[in-house]
């Protein structure tokens, strides 16, 4: 079962926002339960837009400049 939780993440400039994050519905086993929170997002939603990670798990949006880290 996926999950949306909501996350606090930090843009370029250091402003906080609050996001609804999609987590990844991951089968239970020994390798999953060592993956963090953060390892396990989809994608996060800021402003309507849906942002998918990049391989240092930054997201950036396509619609403005704006790149988002998670921090909470």
């Amino acid at each position: 079962m996926t999950q949306m939780i909501e996350v606090k993440v930090k843009d370029q400039f250091s402003k906080v926002h609050e996001v609804h994050a999609l987590l990844r519905d991951l089968p239970e086993n020994a390798e999953s339960n060592k993956l963090s929170i953060f390892q396990r997002i989809e994608h996060i939603v800021v402003d309507g837009e849906m942002i998918q990670p990049s391989i240092e798990l930054l997201f950036e949006s396509r619609n403005s400049d704006s790149i988002y880290r998670i921090i909470e």
